[in-house]
């Protein structure tokens, strides 16, 4: 038996099982030739006697021959009588064929590989150590398990990453700068509108990142990723992608250098990620903010414009009221009276001008009367004509029939005046054409959010007149600030100008809109309601040397007013009795309830305000007829008085002529 052979040659194979014998060793020469096997080896007759046991499985089996020779192997060692030691070599003797099995030595722990074959009428095992071989099977097995387990791992978290950038509307990529091919994920694809799966994950450079960019953006693009390359610091990117559907988005794009061992850069990777409708909604957010700043900044110079009317209106008060006064008892035809006359004129100018601040915070005289503002048009034109420069030529087209609206005739003229005199001023010194036309459109809330920010137009049918001019235009910047006071792109000085019409427009309830771009002239349309059928009846007016009788309780922080319209009261026969506040006049009527005919109320008072004081003097008496003073709009005014019984309504500034017919009219109400 040599080199390991699967038996040894000088033994005699059985060819079938023999029949039983007496022991018997064997030779020297027998013994000879196993002891020459590199393997432990160990013969066994048919009664399972060992005949045979060489060195090496001595050694490997840490046994002494001569103890073993002769004697039933199981009951050398009676733990593997049974085992599979014992089935494999009464096989062999059954069968007469060689077999081979493998078997784990928990005791030594190690594996032996065991091949028995029928020889010289007994078994011949040969037993091989394969510890290191199993072990190494072992590791290999271990080690494709945890492939597999890393590989499951790793698409479990591919599908994680997948889901997640899904959810996340991120997109990644892959460029190896090598070869210039992209790998690019599934929600990059998608938000190239592009079909997962087809063909598209991996393209080259070019058709994968600059064909889908901007043109406008692709220089840019290419000097940010040649910096990246070049200095190896990653940074953000904004881009513009337009999509394999035509459709643009904004895309935000985090990229990262990846270098080899050799410090070489080889890769760029990074995310993408939609930002469109954040985009979006942050210049809508913006839009908004600007809007409420635009209008917050209108409603406090607004507050100021009303503040500085109302205390001009005070003092108008004493100079109209005292040149009433005078020339009352002036004869016809003296000389003095048209130096009166002038002073009256003046105050009146001077009311024209409180009436522009009080238009510009929204609070002006109006006398709303319904009608159809084409024929007001018609009328103006030549009017218009005479406002524009030499250059400027004036086109009126009203043939769209126009609906009713409630209107303030000469606030509209002034409205309309202001938008020609500023469109012929924007052309300049050259030549061009002023447009003038009409129509009717409905207003959709998303349509009032495009127009010029402050007015407080709602939703429905509106009336429009457009004033168009062929001059260059205007910026975004200039178009926003077109309605502040005192703001213009000509000389200075010109005054309130737009901003007046602008809270002419706003008192109106109606709306301005602006289309202007730089080089394209620019069209300013004005939006009034459609009227509804109320009509507004104009104040009835006493002239001539009417007289009055009664007592009237004059109410107001002013002493040049409370001098002036006691005067003029008991120059027509009136019992005068002045208060100088609210708390003062609901003393006077707490303590003397019955004897005024009439409360000459004003409504702006510091302290007790004049809707307190009214509420005070109706507690008081329920029927207490009150008439209402202010420089500000009589419909805003009355609103807040609706329902409550107020007598009247007396528009500051106002000449004696009109505080008359505002009595009468109250009076002449009470006794019917």
């Amino acid at each position: 038996m040599t080199g390991g052979a699967m038996r040894p040659v000088s033994l005699t194979e059985s060819a079938g099982p023999p029949a039983a014998t007496s022991f018997r060793p064997l030779s020297d020469a027998q013994c000879a030739l196993l002891e020459a096997s590199p393997y432990p080896m160990l013969v066994l007759d048919r009664e399972f006697r060992i005949r045979f046991v060489n060195m090496e499985a001595s050694e490997y089996g840490v046994v002494v021959p001569a103890l073993l020779v002769g004697r039933n192997v199981w009951a050398c060692y009676p733990a593997l009588e049974g085992s599979v030691f014992h089935d494999a070599y009464q096989g062999v003797l059954d069968s007469g064929t060689a077999t081979r099995f493998e078997r784990y030595d928990a005791e030594r722990d190690r594996w032996q590989a065991v091949v028995a074959y029928p020889a010289d009428g007994g078994v011949v095992a040969k037993l091989e150590d394969i510890t290191e071989t199993k072990r190494a099977e072992f590791a290999l097995r271990e080690s494709e398990a945890a492939q597999r387990r890393a590989l499951n791992a790793l698409q479990r978290s591919e599908e994680v990453l997948r889901l997640a950038q899904e959810a996340a509307n991120i997109g990644s990529f892959d460029v190896d700068l090598r070869t210039g091919l992209m790998t690019r994920s599934e929600q990059l694809l998608r938000l190239l509108a592009l079909e997962p799966g087809v063909g598209h994950e991996t393209l080259g450079l070019g058709a994968a990142i600059h064909d889908f960019v901007h043109a406008e953006d692709r220089d840019r693009i290419r000097r940010e990723w040649s910096e990246i390359v070049s200095t190896g610091v990653g940074r953000t990117l904004r881009v513009r992608l337009i999509r394999a559907d035509g459709v643009v988005r904004h895309v935000t794009s985090s990229l990262m250098l990846v270098r080899n061992e050799q410090g070489a850069p080889v890769r760029i990777v990074g995310t993408s990620i939609d930002v469109t409708e954040q985009l979006h909604a942050e210049e809508e957010r913006q839009y908004v903010e600007a809007q409420i700043q635009h209008a917050q900044k209108l409603e406090s110079l607004g507050v100021l414009a009303g503040g500085i009317a109302h205390d001009f209106n005070n003092l108008l008060v004493g100079i109209l009221g005292n040149a009433s006064l005078a020339l009352l008892d002036l004869d016809p035809g003296t000389e003095a009276r048209q130096s009166l006359a002038a002073i009256e004129e003046s105050a009146q100018r001077a009311a024209d001008l409180t009436r522009q601040l009080l238009a510009y915070a929204g609070k002006g005289r109006y006398v709303m009367e319904r009608m159809n503002i084409a024929p007001i048009i018609e009328d103006m034109q030549s009017l218009m004509r005479s406002a524009m420069s030499r250059n400027a030529s004036l086109r009126v087209d009203l043939t769209v029939p126009m609906p009713d609206v409630e209107v303030d005739i000469s606030q509209f003229r002034q409205v309309m005046m202001n938008l020609v005199t500023n469109a012929s001023d924007a052309l300049g010194n050259a030549s061009g054409t002023v447009t003038v036309h009409s129509g009717q459109q409905e207003l959709s809330r998303e349509f009032l959010a495009t127009c010029v920010p402050g007015t407080n137009a709602a939703p429905g049918a509106f009336a429009y007149v457009a004033v168009r001019d062929t001059g260059s235009g205007m910026d975004d910047s200039t178009r926003r600030r077109m309605f502040e006071p005192f703001f213009s792109t000509k000389f200075t000085g010109r005054g309130l100008g737009l901003a007046a019409t602008m809270g002419i427009v706003r008192s109106h309830r109606g709306t301005l809109c602006v289309e202007s771009a730089t080089g394209s002239g620019t069209s300013v349309t004005l939006f009034l309601p459609i009227a509804n059928a109320t009509q507004h009846e104009p104040a009835s007016v006493r002239d001539g040397e009417w007289r009055g009788a009664g007592h009237i309780l004059v109410v107001d922080d002013e002493d040049s007013v409370r001098a002036v319209a006691t005067a003029l009261l008991r120059r027509r026969g009136f019992e005068v009795t002045e208060a100088k506040d609210g708390s003062h006049a609901v003393e006077l009527l707490r303590q003397h309830p019955a004897d005024y005919a009439l409360v000459l109320l004003d409504l702006t008072m510091p302290g007790m305000n004049g809707e307190a004081t009214f509420r005070a003097l109706r507690e008081i008496r329920d029927d207490q007829r009150v008439l209402l003073m202010s420089g500000y709009n009589e419909q805003d005014v009355t609103r807040m008085f609706l329902g409550r019984g107020l007598a009247g309504f007396l528009q500051k500034p106002f000449r004696a002529d009109e505080l008359y017919a505002r009595v009468a009219d109250t009076l002449h109400a009470q006794s019917m």
